[in-house]
């Protein structure tokens, strides 16, 4: 059975529910918090390789995904491209989640080169 707690959240001051007040605070683990952030990566035109400039911001990620949780957010050819990238750099695939956009098909240049709009992925760690 799963026992539901609240909290409440008011101008920056959280509110426990009274029976956190029973629990010794001070036996606590000192963690430290997780930080968060987006960082885009824009893909090339070949859809299952992670180009060269991006390659720093996924071996970023792979790293943190040793740690906690990765996101990665885009079109789910260049999502699941990023994602084998975090694999080869050594990221547990368990830790890493994918979230598909809907997108348009990628529209044409004249000289035949898909316009970089929809290219952009996004790697939340």
């Amino acid at each position: 059975m799963h026992k539901l707690s609240t909290a409440l959240v008011v101008g920056g001051l959280a509110l426990m529910p009274l029976s956190a007040l029973g629990q010794n605070l001070a036996s606590a683990p000192d963690a430290s918090p997780i930080v968060r952030s987006d960082h885009l990566v824009f893909m090339g035109s070949d859809a299952g390789r992670v180009p060269e400039s991006a390659m720093q911001t996924v071996r970023s990620a792979a790293d943190a995904a040793k740690q906690s949780p990765v996101r990665i957010e885009g079109r789910a050819d260049y999502a699941n491209a990023v994602k084998q990238e975090l694999v080869r750099q050594g990221a547990p695939a368990d830790s890493i989640s994918i979230k598909p956009v809907p997108t348009q098909p990628l529209a044409k240049a004249g000289d035949n080169l898909a316009v970089s709009a929809d290219r952009g992925v996004v790697l939340r760690f």
